[in-house]
């Protein structure tokens, strides 16, 4: 009875990627996830007004009168190399020239840092006896110096917490930019209860500075989602409700709290998470504390074993813009977690209980462009993990050592990449690639498996149908908008998806595995509405195990965003 109680043991701590084994927590909290239909959009920033009081003010005496030109003397120049500015104006060095033409030669250097961003510098000829410089004429350049941030605070932030990011851009360089103004900016609207409404130039009160008037506007105290689907596994519960709401800003420093749950039918898979996040700089750089509870109950052909199980988590999250544009962005983080895993299954009286200590470092990264001239967009997100999975009873450990070998420090690599071009205005054409990579080829716990099944994954299989510690999924989907019902938007598509995941270390008879499949997508949106149906076909692969067999999947999905 010994030996059977490990084998069954056994079953339930090795890798999930055993095919048709009894499922576990691993798999529950694979099926934990924010649906991506619902995370936040960004509040668009506003256009920067008043650039055109800044243009170059030169006058002429009408006389027209000549001077040789030697050559160019530059003062100013700080933030663009004095060498590169001589180039772009050799050609009017020898030569005779006019008040005019030198007016030309000071327009060129200033459009040249308008194209580099510098969007208040400027270049003029300064007060000189141009008679007696012997051919040399001195071009000044201001490039444009920050002054003061004038704030109109009208958010649910204090206007300290508001003002310091502002003068956190001053502290980025003191010239004018569009990327340290846009960047400053960005982290207001990215801050939970406020956005940025108007910014407006006007000239300093010091000579070659500029003072700009922001003003700001609360956004709701509230928002969230409410959603249902049936992407959940057949022991666990298909059909599923999720929902989530955020306080933003409770105490006024840009805060935030988060609520979110999910409950499957019979309430055989239930999870909360409760989280913190508040702003640590004025530079971007946020924290977050969170708590996470996740059960399960095994049902359908399981329901004999009374098998159940649960997970918690504490996570401290830190996240900081090392770039913040409109149009690129590159974010870095750090996650520093602890969970405890619990299977049970009272039939067999044995219980299994583990716990994880992991630091995740993060780097992810979005840019959106024009690629042959179409209106495209990318990102990509890299993850290190590391961590140590530690067994609570001697001889569950002792038969891991025996089996999969997941227990002690582990370390793996996650890629994501993906690339949306839009072809038409109706036409587009969406693509990803994950990755996931077990390093010094140690077998992982079925909770940190890369699954390669499920509604983001290949769509005909269940989450459970195969995961390992290495592998990828791929997704390619052309849609195309069809015309509008009232405000109701239509879009069709068509999808092909491909995955395979094998083992870091084959002691446990599981070598590899692919699936594949192709289907169809109907999606649509009314104001804060959304909706999809998808329908997946297998594509001449291989059978479902890890449910009853089928030759297609149908997955639906509903929800409001408030």
């Amino acid at each position: 009875m010994k030996k059977i109680t490990k084998l069954i043991s056994l079953s339930l701590i090795t890798s999930s990627s055993l095919l048709a084994a009894t499922p576990n927590i691993g798999d529950a909290v694979k099926q934990i996830q924010v649906p991506k239909e619902v995370q936040k959009k960004k509040t668009p920033l506003i256009e920067i007004g008043g650039v055109k009081k800044y243009a170059p003010i030169m006058k002429d005496d009408k006389s027209g009168k000549t001077i040789f030109v030697k050559s160019f003397e530059i003062e100013g120049a700080v933030h663009i190399d004095e060498s590169t500015l001589q180039n772009l104006i050799s050609s009017y060095t020898k030569k005779d020239l006019n008040f005019n033409q030198l007016q030309e030669v000071t327009s060129i250097i200033t459009k040249y840092y308008r194209s580099k961003n510098y969007f208040v510098a400027r270049a003029y000829l300064p007060v000189q006896d141009i008679n007696k410089n012997n051919g040399i004429i001195k071009i000044t350049i201001i490039e444009g110096n920050y002054g003061k941030f004038n704030l109109k605070n009208n958010s649910l932030v204090k206007d300290s917490i508001v003002q310091g990011m502002l003068d956190d851009v001053k502290k980025r360089g003191n010239v004018v930019s569009a990327n340290t103004l846009e960047r400053g900016m960005l982290i207001i609207n990215d801050t939970p209860g406020v956005k940025v409404t108007s910014a407006d130039i006007k000239p300093g009160s010091e000579v070659g500075t500029s003072d700009f008037d922001i003003t700001t506007q609360e956004t709701k105290r509230f928002d969230g989602y409410i959603l249902a689907d049936n992407y959940g596994s057949r022991y666990t519960g298909k059909n599923r409700v999720m929902a989530g709401v955020n306080i933003n800003s409770p105490f006024n420093i840009g805060d935030k709290i988060s609520l979110s749950g999910l409950l499957s039918n019979k309430s055989d898979l239930k999870n909360g998470r409760l989280a913190y996040s508040a702003p640590l700089m004025s530079n971007g750089l946020r924290g977050e504390l969170s708590y996470s509870k996740t059960t399960y109950a095994l049902g359908d052909k399981y329901s004999n074993l009374d098998a159940k199980g649960n997970s918690t988590s504490l996570d401290a999250t830190f996240t900081y813009p090392i770039i913040r544009t409109r149009l690129e962005n590159l974010k870095a983080s750090l996650n520093i977690a602890k969970k405890y895993l619990k299977d049970e299954i009272n039939a067999q009286d044995d219980t299994t209980k583990k716990d994880v200590k992991s630091l995740r470092l993060g780097l992810d990264y979005d840019k959106s462009y024009l690629a042959f001239n179409l209106p495209s967009s990318s990102k990509v997100s890299f993850n290190y993990t590391y961590g140590k999975l530690s067994f609570d009873d001697s001889d569950k450990r002792e038969n891991d050592e025996n089996g999969a070998n997941t227990n002690g420090n582990y370390s793996k690599i996650n890629l994501d990449l993906s690339h949306s071009i839009n072809f038409t205005e109706k036409l587009s054409l969406d693509t990803s690639l994950n990755l996931q990579y077990a390093l010094s080829h140690k077998n992982l716990d079925g909770s940190e498996d890369l699954s390669i099944g499920g509604a983001y994954g290949v769509k005909l299989y269940p989450d459970s149908e195969v995961s390992a510690e290495n592998g990828y999924v791929f997704n390619i989907e052309a849609k195309y908008r069809l015309p509008n019902i009232n405000s109701l938007t239509n879009t069709i598509g068509i999808f092909y998806d491909r995955g395979r995941a094998f083992m870091a270390n084959n002691n446990v008879g599981f070598e590899s595995r692919s699936l594949q499949d192709i289907g169809v997508g109907y999606y649509a949106s009314y104001k804060d509405f959304f909706g999809q149906v998808q329908v997946a076909w297998n594509a001449n692969s291989s059978a479902v195990t890890s449910e009853p067999d089928r030759n297609s999947r149908i997955l639906f999905q509903g929800g409001w965003v408030f």
